[in-house]
């Protein structure tokens, strides 16, 4: 004897559609659909790049997501994670010249993020350069690259050896000009804290712990034109901020400053910081 529900007899007697094979249908819909979480979508990468030499791609881009990033990156993996890395995609491309060039592209989720993990590879050692929307810091053979929301680390092996691989990663970059979304901007507050810094390349962006010592959370770091080190966080209201400043203050900081909603504190306190950092947030939060 067969019992269906009300709503399974509702099918069966008003479109006579046996109900056992809706179900099948049904099951066998579920098997095939892709699994979520287990891989991570495609930038649409050129097929070659380059005109002397021309470089074509080597099989197919792969690409992971954080749960199982530590398959292309082991030791890295953590790390990206922590910076917010929503997916990370590889490709490889060789001459007939034997030159290889090989990339790995990392989307941050938003650009503060990339921004971040850019600094810390690329530091400020180094000049930086513009090209084809992203910000690039050039190596012999690993370049890094910025360029909204994405992260890119490219490595060149020139066919004789002592070539210098530089050209090549700009006609990469290049090419994604017209295949990855359009560049972000970074976050105003971002942009001011350049002005206050000593180099513009000396802030940065840390999603987790901007000051690992105090365990402070998620904001920005950078350096004074006195070679000090400085923190800012943003918090959601003055009231949090508040709360976030004697937070603070209960573990050792040596001085913390509130304006409106962000705070601010020192590495190290010295004499004229308390009167910098006030100026910094007047300058930085607009309130």
């Amino acid at each position: 004897m067969k019992i269906l529900s009300p709503v399974a007899t509702l099918i069966e007697n008003h479109y006579n559609f046996p109900m056992r094979i809706l179900l099948s249908l049904i099951l066998l819909t579920a098997m095939f659909l892709p699994a979520t979480g287990s891989s991570a979508d495609t930038p649409s990468l050129p097929g070659s790049i380059g005109s002397d030499p021309v470089l074509t791609m080597v099989g197919q881009p792969e690409t992971w997501v954080p749960d199982n990033m530590y398959e292309h990156v082991n030791g890295e993996a953590e790390l990206l994670k922590r910076y917010g890395a929503v997916s990370l995609a590889y490709v490889a491309y060789t001459s007939e010249g034997e030159d290889r060039l090989s990339v790995d592209i990392l989307d941050m989720g938003v650009p503060v993020n990339a921004y971040g993990l850019y600094n810390l590879y690329a530091g400020c050692d180094g000049a930086q350069y513009s090209t084809a929307g992203a910000t690039v810091f050039p190596g012999d053979y690993t370049s890094y690259a910025l360029r909204g929301r994405y992260f890119m680390r490219i490595d060149v092996e020139t066919g004789g050896g002592d070539e210098d691989g530089k050209p090549l990663a700009g006609a990469f970059l290049s090419g994604l000009s017209g295949v990855l979304p359009a560049s972000e901007p970074l976050p105003v507050v971002a942009e001011r804290l350049k002005k206050l810094a000593r180099k513009p390349c000396e802030v940065s962006y840390h999603p987790e712990h901007v000051d690992y010592d105090l365990e402070a959370g998620p904001g920005y770091t950078w350096v004074g034109p006195d070679g000090g080190t400085y923190f800012i966080r943003f918090l959601g209201s003055p009231d949090e901020a508040e709360v976030t400043a004697a937070v603070l203050r209960d573990k050792g900081a040596p001085t913390v400053l509130v304006w409106g909603n962000a705070v601010t504190w020192p590495k190290v306190r010295t004499e004229g910081t308390a009167s910098y950092l006030k100026m910094a947030l007047k300058r930085v939060v607009k309130w």
